[in-house]
């Protein structure tokens, strides 16, 4: 442990180089981790939001965290830095999987409703998305920090109160099991979320087609566009209760994804 205050741990690092070391381990690991967990986008504002936030938790987290010494080789040294990124990225993709899986129920039920070519640009990951998938996100991440869950995974990236090693993260089967149950769990969702727009909708688009071919005179694409749209923002707001409760359901299953990912990271025994 760190024996410093606010006041002198500037001197305090200079004049410990592990301290330096350990700070700057943490640094990575809450910058990537901050990067990739829901609700910060990479906008101008966010960075310089986001930033602050970086150093101060660092600099917390470094006064309660086991030192780490600094290696004798720039390829080790290289090594932890990449170590802590890649255990940043596996705690942020955690919650993250959650959000996509979300949005991608909205693209999926915005394809089938017609809305598809209405996209904007999801500043999270750069690319378009539809306006639903994007309104479906946001209501996730209130909902993830709502009910505080950003808070056990910043705990975790803290080093669960001074427990874990900066730079001994070493992934292995137990993590990447976690991350890839995650992301087919994100596919679960979206194929859950979207089923009950995309099963109505077809069954809407094969009365149409009835409609089509025994009232030739009717003009089915002007009415069902409308048609299948409404449909689908209606039965969207209707299931809005139900994904709170599947939702919620999710992110009770992340304390176990991050106590998988924990495995793989060296911790300091109990006194």
């Amino acid at each position: 442990m760190l024996d410093a205050t606010p006041l002198n741990l500037g001197g305090y690092l200079l004049e410990n180089i592990n301290a330096l070391w350990t700070f700057m381990l943490l640094a990575v690991r809450f910058g990537i981790l901050f990067t990739m967990l829901p609700g910060l986008s990479l906008t101008p504002t966010a960075r310089m939001l986001r930033m602050p936030a970086v150093l101060l938790l660092s600099t917390v987290t470094c006064l309660n965290s086991p030192q780490a010494i600094v290696p004798e080789s720039f390829g080790i040294m290289m090594v932890q830095v990449f170590s802590e990124a890649v255990f940043g990225l596996a705690l942020g993709l955690i919650p993250l999987m959650i959000v996509a899986g979300v949005q991608m129920a909205g693209s999926l039920s915005s394809t089938t409703m017609g809305l598809g070519a209405s996209q904007l640009v999801d500043p999270t990951l750069g690319g378009s998305i539809t306006a639903l998938a994007r309104l479906l996100g946001d209501f996730v991440i209130l909902i993830f920090l709502l009910s505080n869950t950003h808070h056990t995974v910043i705990y975790a990236a803290a080093g669960l109160g001074g427990v874990i090693v900066p730079g001994t993260y070493t992934p292995t089967f137990a993590s990447t099991e976690v991350l890839l149950n995650r992301v087919s769990d994100a596919f679960e969702l979206g194929a859950l979320v979207a089923s009950p727009v995309i099963v109505a909708l077809m069954l809407t688009n094969f009365v149409m087609g009835l409609i089509s071919k025994a009232i030739p005179q009717v003009n089915i694409f002007i009415v069902s566009f409308p048609l299948t749209i409404g449909i689908g923002l209606i039965l969207t707001g209707l299931s809005l209760p139900e994904l709170i409760v599947v939702i919620e359901r999710q992110l009770t299953t992340i304390d176990a994804s991050i106590l998988g990912v924990l495995r793989d990271v060296s911790t300091v025994p109990a006194t």
